[in-house]
């Protein structure tokens, strides 16, 4: 029996109410899916309290008691260090057991992932999951995208070079060393979107060579998982209807993500209010429904802007239904019109393909997994390289979609076919037996 290891920092939480995003949700799938494969051995490790599969071995490291939701960035920057710490000592301790000819590796993180390393010199074939390019991240969210990710990487290579790279601060390190680690180390790496595989390229052509790093890439879109329907779906939408003043003129606008500063929620807002101050929603029933929780670090401070964004609007109402569990989800998904992703970055965007999934229509930002997963005929893309431009794109291609309805039917029919053909058990497949056969 081939043994797999899988070790990702976020596993272990109740994610039907913990905001970790997409990385924690996708990494609790494959994790029960891989459980029910008889064939495999399978052991996970995770920092949450909760087993994360039935008939999986589960291993707690690293564990916060206060969750990490809360955490800010230093606090979150010594929780990386002590994880991977105690996964490396972990998986090192039972060799015996888990031996690197027959097991396995696969990583769910990045910053927040084990001594590769130490794993790699030790003979363990490792897979990673790049949830995040997270030089690319740094660039676009703490630089405002002023620098390009390979200009950064080449800088740090440079250092690198100089014998200076220990002069960065950890939590740089954890962004530029680790990231640099991960794609040296991994035999295989795993990403969702083509933009974030040709990003990497870009970054490590020149330390590691295109050739090489083209062989070891897959692109492994997530798809959506199943989302079983109930009888009282239906019934738990209408009363949200009734509560929230829905009638059958009302225009439903609805975004699903967690609050943080790269999800342009604030671009949305002010796209809306430029609508409303020219008068193009006069006469108009709109509502908006702004569901999700801060992100840790940077959420709090986030949410308070986009409340006072929110609460600037006159002809809109803006609803905050906090984070969704998976009922509540499917009764919201019901209510809108039309479903907006307006990220500034997004790796893939699992909210856009639950959109599609549910048969709504998407607008969303030309960000990495919407250009991959969301066909011409169920939806829009706005490019838009600087956010600073992009309320007035929105605003338009908001006025457009929402003028005709007929449209916006048949989009959403398109979208929930197109949802159809990208299930989640084909990447949770194809990234188990790219791990497996790393041991051939």
């Amino acid at each position: 029996m081939k043994n797999l290891v899988f070790i990702g920092s976020h596993l272990g939480y109740p994610m039907d109410r913990t905001p970790l995003g997409g990385g924690a949700m996708v990494g609790l799938h494959l994790a029960r899916h891989w459980a029910a494969d008889k064939g495999l051995r399978l052991a996970l490790v995770g920092s949450g309290p909760e087993l994360p599969a039935p008939g999986a071995e589960y291993v707690r490291l690293a564990a916060r008691e206060e969750g990490l939701v809360h955490l800010r960035e230093l606090d979150y920057a010594r929780f990386c260090r002590d994880f991977e710490r105690q996964a490396t000592e972990w998986l090192l301790s039972r060799r015996g057991g888990l031996p690197p000819r027959d097991t396995a590796v696969v990583v769910n993180d990045v910053s927040e992932g084990p001594d590769l390393a130490a794993l790699a010199e030790a003979g363990y074939p490792l897979l990673s999951i790049w949830h995040v390019d997270v030089v690319d991240y740094f660039a676009k969210l703490y630089l405002g995208g002023a620098v390009a990710p390979e200009r950064l990487t080449r800088a740090h290579e440079r250092l690198r070079s100089w014998g200076g790279g220990g002069l960065l601060p950890d939590v740089l390190r954890l962004v530029f060393d680790k990231q640099r680690e991960t794609v040296l180390r991994s035999r295989r790496m795993i990403t969702p979107s083509r933009a974030m595989a040709d990003t990497l390229t870009r970054c490590y052509a020149g330390a590691f060579g295109e050739r090489e790093l083209r062989r070891r890439l897959r692109v492994v879109p997530w798809g959506a998982w199943p989302a079983p329907s109930s009888p009282d779906d239906e019934r738990r939408a209408a009363v949200l209807r009734a509560e929230h003043g829905i009638g059958p003129e009302t225009f439903v606008l609805m975004t699903l993500s967690r609050v943080s500063p790269e999800k342009g929620l604030h671009l949305l807002l002010e796209a809306l209010r430029r609508l409303a101050a020219a008068g193009r929603l006069d006469g108009r029933d709109t509502a908006y429904f702004l569901c999700g929780e801060p992100a840790f670090m940077r959420g709090v401070p986030y949410m308070r802007r986009v409340r006072r964004a929110a609460a600037r609007l006159r002809r809109v109402r803006v609803f905050f239904p906090g984070y969704l569990d998976a009922a509540s989800k499917r009764a919201y998904l019901r209510l809108p019109d039309l479903f907006v992703s307006p990220s500034i970055h997004e790796s893939y965007g699992l909210n856009v393909v639950e959109a599609m999934a549910a048969g709504l229509p998407v607008l969303a930002s030309d960000h990495y997994g919407a250009r991959d997963s969301l066909p011409p005929e169920a939806g829009r893309l706005i490019p838009f390289r600087d956010p600073a431009k992009a309320p007035p794109l929105l605003a338009g291609a908001l006025l457009e979609m929402m003028s005709d309805r007929t449209r916006l039917k048949a989009m959403g029919a398109a979208a929930a076919a197109a949802a159809k053909g990208m299930p989640f058990s084909t990447a949770a497949e194809t990234i188990r037996d790219e791990a497996l056969g790393m041991l051939a």
